[in-house]
């Protein structure tokens, strides 16, 4: 197997795993990165009856708001790697009587499996930083835009800018060894700058491309234990590492996270914020 198949492999095995968390959670979830979500629409200028792509859809946020944004004449299609959040996503459509969204496993974000220049808009929120190769990625998403077409996409900022991050993985770390990520390595803080994103929009080929930083409340959890919980059942490289430790190990984490965190939050409630990176670009529009 390829490096970049491992990547694809992991990246579906440990979302799958968190997959029924993110269902049971999705409300919960999905406010903190709404904010986003409503950044990456105005990016993209998506309208009333446009066709949109959403790659790395996970449970179907943000591709089942789009869907109330681009109405009964539009359609939304998302793509994930993992088969679990895809039945997630096509649940939760059912749910809330969305008909005008589909969502579709593929086998990699190199084969989207759509045809060129099918789609006004595309997005991928929060995905973009654990494919192998972000501006392969991006040139496939390049591809399906009909000429004039707009892309947005984010990815996390810096760990010190997400602390509901990197607070737990400083915690884990003091318990079991990490590996170092670098800025472009497959992970929660790869592309985590403005400069980072413009260069691989530009790498796969996009116009008037536009970057920026957004503040954003990330976590408010009710105590230490709420915090805990969730980041471990539903941040899937979090998770991940957790469950490749020893019981003790995982034991001895959770009585430090919880130390830890009633030490920066005595009175209970944990309220943190999160920087994204914004990124946006056009297609081509052919001359006249």
């Amino acid at each position: 197997m390829s490096d970049p198949e491992r990547v694809r492999q992991r990246q579906r095995t440990e979302w799958s795993a968190v997959a029924p968390g993110w269902q049971r959670f999705r409300e919960k979830l999905g406010a903190p990165t709404g904010r986003i979500t409503e950044r990456m629409v105005e990016l993209a200028g998506i309208r009333p009856g446009f066709r949109v792509l959403d790659l790395a859809c996970g449970a179907g946020d943000p591709a089942l708001t789009i869907a109330q944004i681009v109405g009964s004449g539009g359609y939304v299609l998302g793509l994930d790697l993992s088969q679990e959040m895809v039945r997630a996503a096509r649940a939760e459509a059912r749910r809330q009587n969305i008909t005008n969204a589909g969502f579709r496993a593929i086998r990699s974000e190199l084969e989207p499996g759509v045809p060129a220049g099918s789609f006004d808009a595309a997005t991928c929120r929060l995905g973009l930083m654990f494919m192998p190769d972000p501006a392969a990625a991006l040139r496939e998403l390049h591809r399906a835009l009909r000429p004039g077409a707009r892309v947005a996409v984010s990815t996390w900022g810096r760990p010190e800018r997400n602390p509901n991050f990197s607070i737990p993985l400083e915690i884990i770390g003091r318990h079991a060894g990490l590996p170092p990520q670098g800025p472009m390595t497959p992970g929660l803080f790869a592309l985590p700058t403005p400069e980072h994103l413009e260069a691989v929009l530009r790498a796969a080929g996009f116009e008037e491309v536009e970057v920026e930083v957004l503040r954003t409340p990330a976590v408010r959890a009710r105590d230490a234990e709420t915090f805990w919980r969730g980041v471990s059942t539903v941040a899937a490289p979090i998770a991940s590492i957790l469950d490749s430790l020893t019981g003790e190990q995982r034991r001895r984490i959770r009585e430090d996270a919880l130390a830890t965190l009633g030490e920066i939050f005595p009175d209970g409630p944990v309220e943190l914020e999160g920087e994204a990176v914004l990124g946006a670009g056009r297609r081509r529009a052919p001359a006249l």
